[in-house]
Order: C-alpha cells, then sequence, then structure tokens
C-alpha cells in the first residue's frame, strides 16, 4: 500500500482533519504532520510516495497567516513527489509557486457546488470535458486565474464560484484543488464524486 505524508495546515492545534485522514486511508497508509514541523531543510521520509496539503480556516489573503507557513511554502519549492493540495491546501500550494489570491464577496460554507471540468486530466479520469460534477466547497478565498501561466500551473476546472478549481503544475506532479474530495455527505446530500479524484489522484498520477 502506498503512504502520504499529510501535512496538517489547521492554526488550531485542536482542530480535526478526520474526515481527510479517513477518506485517504481507503487508499493510504498515513504519516501526519503539523505545518509548524515543516522547516526549509525539512526531509521527506524515503517510503513516502505523495504529500498531502490539507484544508484549513486560515486566510491565504492575511500576511500574517501566511508568514506562519514558511516553512512549507519554501519546501514545496524543493518537493518533487506528487501533492494535492486541498481548499486552504491548494491556495497554498499555489501561492508557493508565485500565484495570486483574492477574496470572494461571500463565502461558500459547506455546500455543493457544479465544479466544471475544463481539461480532462488522470485526476478527472472517468469524467467528460465540460462535465459539471458536484463537489463540497467550504472556503472564503481563491486563486486568480490570470496568476496560473507564470507558476507553471494549468487550469482543470472552475465554477460559477470560483474562477480556479483544479490545477496540476506543468512539469511536477503538483494538484491543487479548490473544493472539499474527501466530503462527499453535506446536510442529508450525498455526492461521491469527490472520492472518486482522491482515488485518480492515487491511482493514475501517484501509483507505485
Amino acid at each position: 500500500m502506498m503512504n502520504s505524508l499529510v501535512i496538517n495546515c489547521s492554526l488550531d492545534k485542536k482542530a480535526k482533519i478526520e474526515e481527510l485522514l479517513s477518506a485517504v486511508k481507503k487508499v493510504s497508509q498515513l504519516v501526519t504532520v503539523r505545518f509548524e514541523e515543516i522547516n526549509a531543510g525539512y526531509e521527506v521520509e524515503d517510503n513516502i510516495d505523495a504529500i498531502i496539503l490539507s484544508g484549513s480556516k486560515t486566510r491565504i489573503v492575511t500576511t500574517s497567516h501566511r508568514e506562519q507557513f514558511k516553512g512549507v511554502i519554501d519546501s514545496v519549492k524543493c518537493f518533487n513527489l506528487p501533492i494535492l493540495g486541498i481548499c486552504f491546501g491548494h491556495q497554498l500550494l499555489c501561492w508557493s509557486l508565485g500565484c495570486e489570491v483574492g477574496s470572494l464577496s461571500a463565502p461558500m460554507k459547506d455546500v455543493f457546488e457544479e465544479v466544471n471540468v475544463v481539461e480532462t486530466d488522470e485526476i478527472f479520469a472517468g469524467f467528460e470535458k465540460n462535465e459539471k460534477v458536484l463537489l463540497a466547497e467550504s472556503h472564503y478565498d481563491y486563486v486568480t486565474k490570470d496568476s496560473l501561466d507564470r507558476a507553471g500551473l494549468v487550469l482543470l476546472a472552475d465554477s460559477h464560484s470560483c474562477e480556479v478549481e483544479t490545477v496540476k503544475h506543468k512539469k511536477k506532479p503538483f494538484y491543487g484543488v479548490q473544493f472539499h474530495p474527501e466530503r462527499i455527505s453535506i446536510k442529508g446530500q450525498e455526492h461521491l464524486e469527490g472520492q472518486k479524484v482522491i482515488e485518480n489522484f492515487y491511482g493514475r498520477i501517484v501509483r507505485r
């Protein structure tokens, strides 16, 4: 079975990421560390196959918040393993590579949004181009589309509420998703497409 390093990006040390851990455990064994443990010289164990950057209530647009993630930002630039950034983790990944960020006029809070597949890619295997996929959203900030190219990123999906829902790096196996693929149930609604995205990341991008 594959092994993943999950970086918990929650500023609140009591915050739980059990939903994410439970979803990833279906396809990979886990080692979990808090973001404070990552510094510029951080060495990933040889048996690690992929890195997950978790979501967080942290605001990527807030300078004081970003400064606390300097170790992760510096390390991301050196990582070569497959990375999946989720929600804030996606924003942090993109910021590390040189993207700009902005804020929505109103936050998305625990809702399923129709995410439009702009380009089919391994992470969207089984989905069609221009297909609308219901995926869980809970965020205030976003990555700006105009800044993707200079950061070496390609747009894979967008939505009515967010101009950048999914990206991949042009050269490295780095992926970012603004939605929460681990969250398949909200207020009595259930949509399993997010779990398929996680399975695609491991089965088609990470592999072993």
